[in-house]
């Protein structure tokens, strides 16, 4: 009897193996899973309550392959769903691609140019990806599931991106193998992923993130409203590794807590909008010597212009990073861009018993003002930031001035050791005092300028001592709108918004 069993298993064995891989005709038909079994010659098969892919199935160009009804669909181990026309995925409950065997996963499905293809409601389980190549898909409601099958000749991500520009949607992502969401390096991608959950992937424990990407395309890459929670211990949550450039990035709004690091850029040619992200408690790995930043900006930069703005950055391993060439914008109230106001929120970041909120690892100055450091004392935020004052070799973070817990800016008196810039009232009409500190003798010019940066007046131009001063302005004659003051001095500059209002 044993052997009688056996012998069944191995010709099941051999009858899947033997069955020809499907490819439908390409003559402009719509197809359903019913009429796959009817054509393909048992590539696909319906028994028990559920089809089986026994074969690689190849829907050609001008056909379309439609899943409209609730369905469980098993595929054979290694096998592939190639798309080059359109799949529609749009059951009313759910349908499920799984495998026939969860211990020997197939491959998983590959669009390829299809751009008018939809997939809602699909539950994968025990593949290896969703590819696209050159296809721009809606993906929707959608869970993936313990998709960690991976050799070095398929994807390492559960959705992999070359040149594609999908919209993902309202998706969980959970078990996969390393990254949920990654693309090539070099091969501009720009997906818009929101609402989204990624959680316990990276199951390899590699040193990769749980969105990693690289270079963007013409359209904006726009990661909003996702949560990134805790996956292996070498995993972060969000980076970017191009080789060439992203032309607009927005990433907001996502919480993101128990990682190995927040949100990454790691290279140049990079444009930016971080704004209003929770990230906290990316410390899972536990060693600062390799990882656990909030925020992290490195590599060479020479024409990235990064914003980050009312983001909450707390309790990670350090809070903001900055090496090599990177200059990212974390508050500058001197320019007429209202979305560089800082408002950012630095706490509670650190390791081996040092606070760490901000470390500029950079000979360049660091623009951080108007930002929340948990505190108005100016002595305690200095400790909580290493620059200039703890490495001469190193820029200095200009944080001044400060903002209160509700965003109201704070300029409280400062140590005679710091150069300050002062307004007071503010709005005014129509005079106003400034008041100024100046830590080196030299040429000292206070100007107000426009908000299209047109020079209005100079309300100093001289050369001064070390020391604290103080001149009135009398704006008689300018409208009533916002201005900025400048201060420039030896080598530093220092700027503040001001409103005259009549």
């Amino acid at each position: 009897m044993k052997r009688f069993i056996y012998g069944i298993l191995i010709s099941l064995i051999m009858i899947n193996v033997s069955i020809a891989d499907y490819n439908t005709p390409g003559t402009g038909r719509n197809w359903n899973l019913d009429s796959l079994v009817a054509n393909s010659a048992g590539a696909v098969t319906f028994t028990g309550g559920f089809y089986s892919v026994n074969a690689n199935i190849t829907v050609q160009p001008s056909d379309t392959l439609k899943v409209l009804n609730n369905s469980i669909v098993k595929f054979f181990t290694a096998t592939l769903l190639e798309i080059r026309g359109v799949l529609i995925i749009r059951p009313q409950d759910s349908v499920v691609f799984t495998a026939i065997d969860t211990s020997l996963k197939w491959t998983g499905i590959r669009l390829d140019t299809s751009n008018a293809s939809v997939i809602k409601k699909l539950n994968m389980l025990y593949a290896n990806s969703i590819r696209l190549y050159g296809s721009n898909p809606v993906i929707d409601s959608c869970k993936f599931i313990n998709n960690n099958y991976y050799t070095s000749s398929l994807a390492s991500g559960t959705v992999y991106l070359y040149g594609s520009n999908p919209v993902i949607t309202n998706c969980l992502f959970t078990g996969g193998y390393r990254a949920a969401i990654n693309s090539g390096a070099n091969i501009p991608s720009s997906p818009t992923i929101t609402g989204c959950i990624f959680r316990d992937n990276n199951v390899s424990n590699y040193n990769t993130p749980q969105i990693n990407m690289g270079a963007g395309g013409t359209q904006p890459i726009i990661i909003r409203g996702n949560t990134f929670m805790r996956a292996s211990t070498n995993s972060g949550a969000i980076a970017f590794l191009p080789v060439g450039t992203i032309p607009s990035l927005i990433i907001e709004n996502n919480i993101i807590k128990n990682n190995r690091f927040g949100i990454a850029i790691l290279a140049g040619g990079v444009n930016a909008y971080i704004n209003n992200n929770v990230i906290d408690s990316c410390n899972i790995q536990g060693s600062p010597s390799l990882g656990g930043s909030g925020l992290n900006f490195a590599g060479a930069w020479s024409t990235s212009s990064v914003i980050c703005t009312r983001n909450k950055v707390r309790w990670n391993l350090w809070g903001v990073t900055i090496q090599n060439t990177a200059k990212p914008n974390l508050g500058n109230l001197s320019t007429p861009d209202t979305t560089d106001v800082g408002l950012n929120l630095f706490y509670g970041n650190g390791n081996t018993g040092v606070t760490y909120d901000m470390y500029n690892n950079t000979p360049d100055s660091i623009k951080a003002e108007n930002n929340y450091w948990n505190t108005t004392n100016l002595d305690s935020i200095e400790a909580h930031i290493f620059h200039k004052p703890d490495n001469p070799a190193l820029g200095v973070i200009d944080f001044l001035p400060i903002a209160g817990p509700s965003g109201i800016i704070i300029n409280p008196v400062v140590a005679n050791n710091y150069e300050f810039l002062d307004i007071y009232p503010n709005p005014f009409n129509p005079e106003v005092s400034v008041r100024f500190r100046i830590a080196n003798d030299g040429m000292t010019k206070i100007k107000v300028y426009d908000l299209l940066g047109r020079e209005v007046y100079t309300i100093a131009n001289e050369f001064l001592k070390a020391g604290e001063y103080e001149r009135n302005w009398l704006s008689k004659g300018l409208p009533s709108s916002v201005y900025i003051v400048r201060l420039e001095t030896t080598g530093n500059s220092y700027a503040k918004r001001i409103a005259i209002v009549k």
